[in-house]
C-alpha cells in the first residue's frame, strides 16, 4: 500500500476524520508537520475539508524561529489557508513558571493550539505525531515508572479545547514521512536541537530506536498495537474502580480525601492502585496542579496500608501528604502541624470555641447531685485548683496524672491506647490549671475523680463540659 492508503486506512479504523470537518493543523515547517498538512490539502477537495493552520514561534532559535513560521505562512498563503501564527516566549515563560524549556514551550504551543481551535470554530485539532514518537514516549513513560494510562504513550484522539485532538500519522515511521515530503517536493525546516542529547527523547531516539528497528522494522505497529490494548484496558479498570470508590471513601473535600483502609484492602489489588490514582489525580487537580502518574508512590502508600502498623506516614510531590492512623488514611495537602496549635483562656462562666467543638462552663452551688459521670464532662472543686484554667493542644512530653494511675503517663500513649487517629490528636483540648498542670483530656481521662455524690454545701464547684463536632469524638477501634 502507498503511504497515503495506509493513513487513509487508519483514519477509518479509527474513524478519526469524516467529511465535511473544520480542521486546525499545528505545523511547525518541520519533516512531520509538512507532511501532514500536505496530506489534509490532497484530501480536502474529496472530503470536502475546511482548513487553517497554526504555527507557534518559540523564540528558542532567534531569527531562525522567525523564518520557520515564515515558512508556513507563505506555504498557507500559497494553498489558500487559513493562517494563524503566534510568537511567544518560551525561555522566559519557564524561568517564572519554574519548568524546563521544553515543557514550558509546550504548554505556551497548546495555548496557541487551543486559541486557534476556538478561533476557526475547529471539530478537531490535527498534529503530525507518528509511530517512532509513540515508541519513544512508551518507553520514555515505561523508563519513569509511570502508570495507568500514562503507560499507552500518545492517544489516537483526546478531547481539547471543546474540540478533538487526533492524530492520524501514529501508524507510520519517520523515514515514512520524510519520503512522502521528498516526493512532494517539499523541503522542510530543520532545526538542530533535535540532535541535541540534552533532551531524553533524543536520546531515545538516536540509541534505542534504531536498536528496536533493527530487530523488527514494523516494531512501530507492535507498539501502536500495544499502546490501544492498555488504553482500553486501563479504560476499564478505570471505570470499575470508580465504581467501587464510594465504598472506599468516608470524606472527600477539595484538599483531603479520608478514606477506610479495611474497605479499600477488601477490593482486588490492580483496582486498589487505581482508586489511589484517582484520589491523587483529584487532589493534584483541585490545586491546579500536573496530575501524578508514576507508580512509585501509589505502591509506597499500598505498602503503607497493608502494614501492621497502626500509624504511620508517606510523602508524596508539591507537598501532598498520606497519614496512616489505626483504620483510615487521610491524604491531603495542609496537615496541621503542632505549631498551628491553640491555648485559650476558659470563658468561666461562659463558652470556649474551639477547632474541635466547644467548651461550656458553668458554677454549681454546694449540694447539688452528681448525676453526669461520662467522659465529656469534668466538676472542680475551685478550693482545689489554681486558677486561670486553660484549654490547649498537646505538646511534645506532655504528662499526666491520669485518675487510678500510680504513676505520670505521656499524653501521647494515652492518644495511643486510646486509638485515637492522628488526626484528630493535633486540635484534641487539653484542660490545664493555673501550673500548668494537666487535669483533663475530654473524652478519654481525668487527673482526679468526680466529687462525691453529695457535695459540700459550703464549697463552690466548677462543672466544665465537651461538647465536641460530629465526628471529633469517635477514635478508630
Amino acid at each position: 500500500m502507498t503511504f497515503e492508503e495506509r493513513v487513509l486506512q487508519f483514519i477509518k479504523e479509527h474513524q478519526l476524520i469524516v467529511p465535511g470537518m473544520r480542521l486546525v493543523a499545528g505545523v511547525s515547517g518541520g519533516t512531520d508537520s509538512m507532511a501532514l498538512i500536505c496530506f489534509l490539502c490532497g484530501m480536502r477537495e474529496k472530503w470536502g475539508l475546511e482548513l487553517a493552520v497554526v504555527s507557534v514561534n518559540h523564540r528558542l532559535r532567534g531569527a531562525e524561529s522567525q523564518k520557520d513560521l515564515e515558512y508556513v505562512a507563505a506555504f498557507c498563503r500559497k494553498n489558500d489557508l487559513v493562517f494563524y501564527g503566534r510568537t511567544v516566549d518560551a525561555q522566559r515563560y519557564s524561568l517564572e513558571e519554574k519548568l524546563s524549556t521544553e515543557a514550558g514551550a509546550r504548554e505556551l504551543r497548546y495555548r496557541a493550539f487551543a486559541e486557534a481551535v476556538h478561533l476557526f470554530h475547529a471539530d478537531a485539532l490535527v498534529l503530525a505525531h507518528h509511530g517512532d514518537d509513540q515508541i519513544e514516549t512508551m518507553l520514555m513513560r515505561e523508563t519513569r515508572g509511570s502508570f495507568g494510562m500514562s503507560r499507552s504513550g500518545i492517544p489516537i484522539r483526546r478531547p481539547f479545547a471543546c474540540a478533538e485532538l487526533i492524530r492520524p500519522f501514529l501508524s507510520q515511521t519517520k523515514s515514512d514521512l520524510e519520503n512522502y515530503c521528498s516526493s512532494r517536493g517539499i523541503k522542510a525546516r530543520y532545526d538542530p536541537s533535535n540532535n541535541s542529547d540534552n533532551h531524553t527523547r533524543n536520546r531515545f531516539r538516536k540509541v534505542v530506536l534504531p536498536f528496536l528497528k533493527n530487530e523488527n522494522p514494523t516494531v512501530h505497529l507492535k507498539f501502536q498495537y500495544e499502546s490501544e490494548r492498555i488504553a482500553e484496558d486501563e479504560d476499564l479498570l478505570l471505570r470499575l474502580a470508580k465504581d467501587d470508590l464510594k465504598k472506599v471513601i468516608l470524606k472527600k473535600k477539595t484538599d483531603q480525601v479520608k478514606l477506610s483502609i479495611s474497605a479499600l484492602l477488601s477490593i482486588p489489588l490492580p483496582l486498589q492502585r487505581r482508586m489511589i490514582h484517582l484520589i491523587l489525580n483529584y487532589l493534584y487537580t483541585n490545586r491546579q496542579i500536573k496530575p501524578l502518574h508514576q507508580s512509585i508512590h501509589i505502591e509506597n502508600l499500598i505498602q503503607l496500608m497493608r502494614s501492621d502498623r497502626a500509624s504511620g506516614g508517606t510523602f508524596f510531590p508539591k507537598n501532598l501528604i498520606a497519614r496512616k492512623s489505626y483504620g483510615v488514611c487521610i491524604i491531603g495537602f495542609s496537615p496541621q502541624s503542632p505549631d498551628q496549635g491553640y491555648d485559650r483562656l476558659i470563658q468561666v462562666p461562659g463558652t470556649t470555641v474551639l477547632p474541635g467543638g466547644k467548651m461550656i462552663a458553668d458554677f454549681l452551688d454546694g449540694g447539688f447531685q452528681v448525676t453526669d459521670g461520662g467522659r465529656n464532662s469534668l466538676i472542680l472543686d475551685l478550693h482545689d485548683v489554681r486558677t486561670p484554667l486553660r484549654v490547649r493542644t498537646w505538646r511534645t512530653g506532655d504528662r499526666m496524672n491520669a485518675n487510678g494511675m500510680s504513676h505520670a503517663q505521656k499524653v501521647q500513649r494515652i492518644f495511643i491506647n486510646e486509638k485515637v487517629d492522628r488526626e484528630k490528636r493535633e486540635n484534641w483540648p487539653i484542660v490545664v490549671d493555673g501550673r500548668g498542670t494537666i487535669l483533663w483530656l475530654p473524652l478519654l481521662r481525668r487527673a482526679r475523680e468526680l466529687p462525691q455524690r453529695t457535695a459540700d454545701c459550703e464549697r463552690m464547684y466548677l462543672k466544665l463540659v465537651f461538647m465536641p463536632t460530629d465526628d471529633f469524638g469517635r477514635t478508630q477501634g
